[in-house]
């Protein structure tokens, strides 16, 4: 399957809209950036009729990216902390009263939503983050920079703070996004 293809699968999203099947490319060097797609985020939504779409349409996302005959780099990202005290974050910062009911990598609301296929066997990644970039506190970068990824292709639902803190990260750091 052409990476074009995956947004025909994921067209009844809004950045589907109006692309045609020659207008993308990725490239050979790309990778799909998952964020915040975890059940403190998702399940609030799970029950109505335009979160059940997204649900659906972003597992098909998931589902097309696997599917891909050259299977690109696939990072699903969480938030959660070393220990309950969050020594990642400063007591009483504006940031710290965000993530007041997370906890740590045990802490169900922090799992990837079950809907959304995490194909661990096959070269998914999970990365613990403990900010609203995706690239905090884990090795994001680093594994960008070893697999010589020149696009990031995002994905997720905090689209006023976790994705557009990590498109502009990653655009300084000279990623096509």
């Amino acid at each position: 399957m052409r990476a074009t293809t995956i947004l025909s699968i994921f067209a009844g999203a809004a950045a589907a809209q109006n692309v045609s099947e020659e207008s993308v490319s990725f490239g050979k060097h790309f990778a799909v950036l998952n964020l915040d797609l975890i059940n403190a985020i998702v399940t609030p939504i799970a029950s109505t009729k335009s979160g059940k779409k997204w649900i659906d349409n972003t597992a098909n996302w998931i589902d097309a990216v696997h599917s891909l005959d050259s299977r690109p780099l696939n990072i699903f990202t969480r938030i959660y902390f070393s220990n309950d005290r969050k020594p990642e974050v400063k007591p009483g910062s504006p940031f710290s009263e965000l993530v007041e009911g997370i906890t740590t990598e045990d802490d169900n609301s922090t799992q990837i939503y079950p809907d959304f296929n995490v194909d661990q066997g096959s070269g998914d990644l999970v990365l613990r983050k403990t900010r609203y970039y995706a690239g905090d506190g884990n090795a994001l970068e680093e594994i960008l920079r070893s697999q010589k990824i020149k696009t990031v292709v995002l994905s997720g639902v905090r689209t006023s703070g976790v994705i557009l803190s990590t498109v502009y990260r990653l655009f300084d750091l000279d990623y096509k996004m």
